[in-house]
């Protein structure tokens, strides 16, 4: 994909000149890589726009699991009558942490989401 593809305004291409190269062409290969967007020059603008660097295909994985852990903790965390037991349920062969099971900075975050919803819940079943 190239810029002249993107259909963009001589305001918009004007900004483009005044960012840094490495991040436009970033962009560029992400969008010309993303399938199923409604607007692909929306997204890539939004995206150099924002500074940041486009997202490796696994570190995406890696933030959709995360997301989805969360929520998984925090609507039905209380089911796992320990902690050690939700652990193994996320990172376990076949958990959807799988992957990631050696971090254990993500584990502790996902105890601490677990133990801040017993708190707020007031629930009286022990979240260890």
């Amino acid at each position: 994909m190239t810029i002249d593809e993107l259909g963009l305004t001589p305001a918009q291409l004007a900004e483009l000149q005044a960012c840094d190269a490495s991040l436009v062409e970033a962009w560029l290969t992400a969008a010309a890589a993303a399938h199923g967007l409604r607007s692909p020059t929306g997204w890539f603008l939004s995206g150099v726009r924002s500074g940041n660097m486009p997202q490796s295909e696994p570190d995406r994985l890696r933030s959709l699991r995360v997301r989805q852990a969360e929520r998984f903790v925090a609507a039905a965390g209380y089911v796992f009558e320990s902690e050690d037991e939700l652990v193994d349920y996320l990172f376990s062969r076949g958990g959807w942490l799988e992957p990631w099971a050696g971090d254990e900075l993500l584990q502790a975050r996902l105890l601490a989401l677990r133990q801040q919803v017993y708190a707020a819940s007031g629930s009286t079943m022990h979240p260890s």
